[in-house]
């Protein structure tokens, strides 16, 4: 456990390095920064505490026997071993490639900054392309996936988001199992949350208020936030419960917080039974490499793992599970890992030398992303917004207000502060509410990438477009939308790039390949600009800035649809939201690699649990639909295996 004192130097470095290009405000100013901690340190005593929280890393003895083995302790993993460990005969093993969460990891408004820290993500990145991310160093997007307890639930931006009640209705009809349509998924919506969202009615049949999530609004509110809510109701959208019975609208940011900071899967479900769940062992720093699968029998019994420490030489262990593997690596990992293990597409993986022990063709397929345009950015004529210089200056109070109070701008989810989903096939609100299945969420941030030399960073946009189109705008106040196409139609896959474990997966993800995808997205632009002139917004002066995009301005007139379509293809922003790459479907799908118990086909005791088997993306940030994901099986798992022994005894 890290439960010892860490020096006041420590945590002014940890912080600095979150800071990126700012650092330096920090060194230059230690004299200032120091008194903030004075006295008896509430973030000190803070971090110590959480710090005592953490699961104890173990190491496993060679040849273990557990009854069940969890890979990956992301959202899914996390949940899986907590909920699995509740059987206090049953011995778990849950296994992840990273180390420790720790309290700095979740100041919400370092969510970007995480990810210069490469110790707590895979540091992936898409296949060089010339029809996407043209704007970003060597056209590639980069994909910060977690490697670390919690997994990306630690890195994210902490959107709690359910999707639409027609996702999940879709899932069923797609399956042939109406177990997992909306109305049996909503129980799992409920059994994961402690709903503390300060709205004017919630209702009940939609919530439940003792879960190990806790969903609350920030604590903190600018103006500007304030603004693009108001001009959704000046369009005829609402704000409401986009958690309850209605998702279209322009809402308040719902978020997995915690007192002014982050409640990851590893926070929400570990922490709370890491000093008494003697059955559930973890080992970090332990990246899996392989599921042991009887080739013959077809049948999986255990895993693999290089386990990395800091002092020796990385050393390999087997462990061995009595009743189940279950994998929850994510969608991107969870593919790589069962190809590796010789369970994909059989021709791919002759093509490697890897032997394979299940043809299985949907492994890798189908992957799907929520993506839009990351460009648009708006102005404003007063101090009503978020500014990195303003954060840093050590003569305002806003460090302090979070250090010791957890109060202020901090705890905005990177300064994301609320959301709109609208349709914009038909935007009229009424034939929208009555429909009810947005296609745009409209992803609003009360800071600008422009505001700072360091907010490009985390998205690698290349030095040539930050200097041409971003930095003209350093520390001017303004907010900026991300329109994200919610049901997007181009799918990718994912590929090994050699049967090395530790080598990178090729992404081969294709974005905008589908003309339909283009066009909503333009369309969903051109409503955030609109968005821009409505008289909540013009309150503040909001303009938006017509930046040069090398590559479009030189040929393209602005605001054409063609000139729209060629920014959104340099600047295109992903959210991470990677599913459908080992999906579940009916037993007369070819493509489907799990049915609806998620049990790999071909393969007995093994199963997969993350987003990896959504058949289709939601419409929605897939921390909370993965986490309910994981809720939904672990039952599943327990049925079976009470009705498995009971059926022995008889």
């Amino acid at each position: 456990m890290i439960s010892k004192y860490v020096p006041l130097a420590a945590i002014t470095i940890i912080l600095a390095t979150y800071v990126g290009p700012n650092s330096s405000v920090f060194f230059d100013n230690l004299d200032k920064i120091l008194p903030l901690f004075a006295g008896k340190i509430q973030f000190i005593r803070d971090f110590i505490e959480y710090g005592s929280e953490e699961m104890c890393d173990t190491v496993p003895d060679q040849h273990a026997e557990y009854d069940y083995i969890v890979v990956g302790a992301g959202s899914a993993g996390s949940t899986l071993a907590a909920r699995l460990s509740e059987d206090r005969d049953a011995r778990v093993l849950l296994i992840e490639a990273g180390g420790h969460e720790f309290l700095v990891h979740d100041i919400p408004i370092m969510a970007l900054h995480l990810y210069f820290n490469k110790a707590i993500h895979w540091d992936y990145a898409t296949e060089p392309s010339n029809q996407f991310c043209l704007g970003k160093e060597n056209h590639q997007c980069r994909v910060p996936v977690g490697k670390v307890m919690g997994g990306t639930s630690t890195v994210n931006f902490m959107i709690a988001t359910r999707g639409n009640r027609k996702d999940y209705d879709e899932w069923a009809e797609l399956t042939g199992d109406s177990s997992w349509s909306y109305q049996e998924m909503l129980k799992y919506f409920k059994k994961l949350e402690t709903f503390d969202v300060d709205l004017a009615e919630v209702d009940p049949a939609y919530h439940n208020f003792t879960g190990p999530v806790r969903i609350a609004n920030i604590p903190y509110r600018t103006k500007i936030a304030d603004a693009f809510v108001e001009a959704g109701a000046e369009l005829g959208y609402s704000a409401a419960d986009y958690n309850g019975p209605r998702q279209t609208g322009f809402h308040y940011m719902q978020t997995n917080q915690v007192h002014g900071e982050r409640m990851s899967a590893n926070r929400a479900y570990l922490h709370p039974i890491s000093k008494d769940r003697d059955n559930l062992h973890v080992s970090m720093n332990s990246h899996v490499t392989k599921i042991l699968v009887d080739p013959a029998k077809k049948v999986a019994y255990g895993a693999q793992f290089t386990r990395y420490e800091k002092y020796s030489k990385p050393r390999r262990y087997e462990v061995y599970a009595r009743r189940e593997v279950i994998v929850c690596a994510g969608a991107l990992n969870t593919p790589k890992l069962l190809m590796l293990s010789g369970l994909g597409p059989a021709q791919h993986l002759r093509s490697l030398g890897i032997p394979v022990v299940q043809d299985l063709p949907g492994v890798g397929e189908n992957l799907q992303d929520h993506i839009g345009y990351g460009g648009l950015s708006f102005l404003v004529n007063d101090t009503v917004a978020i500014s990195v210089s303003d954060i840093v200056d050590l003569s305002k109070s806003f460090t302090a207000d979070y250090l010791n109070r957890r109060q202020g701008p901090m705890t905005t989810l990177g300064s994301i502060e609320a959301i709109g989903y609208v349709d914009v096939d038909e935007p009229e609100p009424r034939s929208s509410y009555a429909r009810d299945r947005p296609n745009v969420e409209l992803m609003f941030g009360s800071l600008h990438l422009g505001n700072d030399e360091s907010l490009h960073l985390p998205f690698a946009i290349s030095e040539e477009h930050w200097l041409q189109s971003f930095s003209r705008t350093l520390d001017r106040h303004g907010w900026l939308v991300w329109p994200i196409l919610l049901k997007p139609k181009s799918r990718g896959r994912v590929l090994l790039r050699s049967a090395n474990p530790r080598a990178k997966p090729k992404l081969l993800m294709n974005y905008l390949s589908h003309r339909d995808d283009v066009r909503v997205a333009v369309k969903g632009i051109r409503w955030a600009v609109d968005v821009s002139r409505t008289r909540a917004m013009q309150r503040y002066g909001s303009e938006l800035q017509v930046r040069p995009v090398p590559g479009c301005s030189e040929r393209l007139a602005h605001d054409t649809d063609e000139f729209w379509e060629c920014a959104l293809r340099t600047y295109t922003m992903t959210l991470w939201h990677f599913c459908g790459t080992c999906k579940m479907g009916r037993d007369t799908d070819r493509m489907a690699v799990v049915n609806t118990k998620l049990q790999v086909r071909g393969v007995h005791r093994l199963r997969i649990g993350d987003a990896s088997i959504m058949p289709e993306v939601p419409t929605a940030h897939l921390n909370i639909p993965t986490i309910a994901v994981a809720e939904k099986l672990a039952d599943i798992i327990k049925s079976d295996w009470k009705s498995s022994m009971r059926s022995e005894t008889m």
